[in-house]
């Protein structure tokens, strides 16, 4: 009786043994996925509708350099709300760099919000350059490709707002 656990126990260190350093393997997965720090205070909280219909709000768990991403909402459901702009960070996956909103929806109190690709939503009043001014924030983003993008996240870090709490600018040249 002695031998059948003694062989049975065992049998359980062994298989416990190499199973539980698998699990803690998995847990410990990169998901792709980093980030900037996120700014949620001095923004000027701007109105956004819905641009993607097939665009999620997500939310964001882990470290910077360890994103995990959750969807929370589907925005074709939202296709009629208003929605503030509340805090901005950037995300990176597969070395592209994207804005990312955190957004939440002015009409439906009871939903929560979420984080929010810059693409996903449209800003209600948007400004294109012109001789003596700037395009707002959004209008400006979307010009950019991925290498000044990167280039504009590296400048960034010492501060993603300008004095009016929008998201800085610099000119194009620079991110060149």
């Amino acid at each position: 009786m002695n031998r059948v656990l003694v062989a049975t126990m065992m049998t359980v260190t062994m298989v416990g043994g190499t199973l539980v350093p698998s699990i803690a393997a998995s847990a410990a997965k990169k998901t792709g996925y980093s980030r900037a720090q996120k700014w949620t205070s001095g923004l000027n909280h701007d109105k956004y509708r819905v641009k993607n219909v097939k665009g999620k709000t997500y939310k964001m768990a882990g470290t910077t350099k360890n994103v995990r991403l959750k969807t929370n909402h589907y925005l074709k459901n939202y296709k009629k709300n208003k929605w503030v702009r509340t805090g901005i960070t950037q995300i990176k996956h597969k070395g592209d760099w994207m804005v990312y909103y955190y957004m939440k929806p002015i009409t439906k109190k009871k939903h929560t919000g979420g984080w929010v690709k810059l693409t996903d939503m449209r800003p209600v009043k948007t400004y294109k350059a012109d001789k003596y001014h700037t395009a707002d924030f959004d209008t400006w983003y979307r010009t950019l490709n991925k290498t000044q993008r990167k280039n504009y996240s590296e400048w960034s870090q010492n501060g993603a707002l300008n004095g009016d709490g929008e998201p800085s600018q610099i000119t194009k040249d620079y991110l060149n």
